[in-house]
């Protein structure tokens, strides 16, 4: 669909995990407040600063939750389970005694520690064949596994439908700490473990390993499989909600499941990944390309919480500085010769101290024509607090992109 170059268009860039805490290597000052982020700041000034509530109180402070919310929708209408969103994403329909969950590659240590929740974010091509010996191996009537990307799958389980009932830990939520204390909890928290250690025992067999261990890779030693989720309840399609034809752009499956519920078109471009060797500069130029043919323009980057999961605060404030770069340069140059609306917000953060998410409010700037500007200089925790615009429920956003701006609100 081309739009006529008048009318408004928007663009939401998801830095996903950015905000986070104070880090003493930074002298007090958060990854967002190191980074060198120039057009961030433009915006800042340029536009409305504030803080938004994504995750709800009784919602745990997962993407998939607070991306719902940046995508317009109130995610406790919405509960949809991770491992469902991730199945939408590669097509997978569930049947009503089915349930999907995410399944992590991950590295644990001899003694039992959790190395790494993504095997040092394995490439496409070893997580792969990981997964197709998996799947190969444990398949049968009642499990299927389906290969994501990277170190992700999805595990989709017939007959067990208390797995919706069954507690087992996100991998990247126990990053240095001893597996055993984390066990499955409830009524099929022993069919969970029976097929993790079966697994287990698959990839130390595994070719692929034995390769890796000789290059003096990390192994992925074991599974981790959690977030489960049942065949998702209609989602309105964005267009039916907002009015706007929208398309999406993202190296991870989750924002491409949501994006596939809510009937919003999905580009891929190569170079596009989940992880610090995204190429931004083509993410950019994706931006750009999709703006010809969407009225909103989703770009999701997951590099800065890859990397406060790994505890990498100093790979955070690069990739914050490569979103500067090479995304939101392109963007804010697209904006001098069209009239566009510009929102810049993590969906929560994700601390490199913590390697974990939380619920905090996270800051947000919003931008372009008909936006009032409320004194904001950096897109900073610290700053957008200062401000006194909070706006909650977050899902709501949207309606403020589209619509009114927040000057003209009563939320918050």
């Amino acid at each position: 669909m081309t739009q006529d170059s008048s009318e408004v268009r928007y663009v939401v860039v998801i830095t996903d995990g950015a905000s986070g805490e104070p880090l003493p290597e930074f002298n007090g000052k958060t990854s967002l407040e190191e980074a060198r982020t120039p057009h961030l700041d433009a915006l800042a000034a340029e536009g409305a600063l504030g803080l938004a509530k994504t995750v709800p109180d009784d919602l745990e402070p997962s993407s998939n939750v607070a991306c719902t919310s940046i995508c317009g929708y109130d995610p406790e209408l919405y509960p949809i389970g991770r491992g469902a969103l991730e199945g939408a994403a590669l097509g997978i329909q569930l049947a009503d005694d089915e349930v999907a969950l995410r399944l992590n590659l991950t590295s644990v240590s001899p003694e039992g520690i959790m190395v790494s929740y993504s095997t040092d974010n394995i490439s496409a091509a070893d997580g792969h064949a990981l997964l197709s010996e998996l799947r190969e191996a444990l398949d049968d009537g009642s499990f299927t596994l389906h290969i994501g990307t990277g170190f992700r799958g999805i595990l989709v389980v017939r007959g067990h439908p208390l797995l919706m009932e069954t507690w087992s830990p996100a991998a990247h939520n126990i990053t240095d700490e001893p597996v055993a204390e984390y066990p499955p909890k409830g009524p099929e928290a022993a069919l969970l473990s029976s097929y993790e250690r079966r697994a287990h025992e698959v990839l130390v067999a595994s070719p692929v390993n034995a390769r890796r261990r000789a290059e003096g890779k990390l192994e992925a030693t074991d599974v981790f499989v959690f977030w489960p989720g049942q065949r998702p309840a209609h989602m309105q399609p964005f267009f039916s909600v907002y009015g706007r034809h929208a398309g999406m752009l993202s190296g991870v499956d989750l924002l491409n499941g949501i994006a596939a519920l809510a009937s919003i078109t999905t580009y891929e471009f190569e170079g596009i990944t989940d992880g610090p060797d995204n190429d931004y500069a083509a993410q950019g130029r994706g931006v750009l390309a999709m703006l010809a043919e969407q009225e909103v323009v989703f770009c999701h980057v997951e590099a800065p919480d890859a990397e406060g999961h790994d505890g990498n605060a100093r790979g955070k404030v690069a990739a914050l500085e490569a979103i500067d770069r090479e995304i939101l340069s392109r963007v804010r140059e697209y904006a001098l010769t069209h009239p566009l609306r510009i929102l810049v917000m993590p969906d929560h953060p994700t601390p490199a101290a913590s390697k974990r998410h939380s619920r905090e409010l996270v800051p947000f700037v919003l931008s372009g024509p008909g936006i009032v500007p409320n004194a904001g200089t950096r897109m900073t925790e610290a700053e957008a607090a200062r401000t006194g615009l909070v706006v909650t429920p977050g899902y709501t956003l949207m309606s403020m992109l589209l619509e009114d701006g927040p000057e003209k609100s009563n939320r918050g």
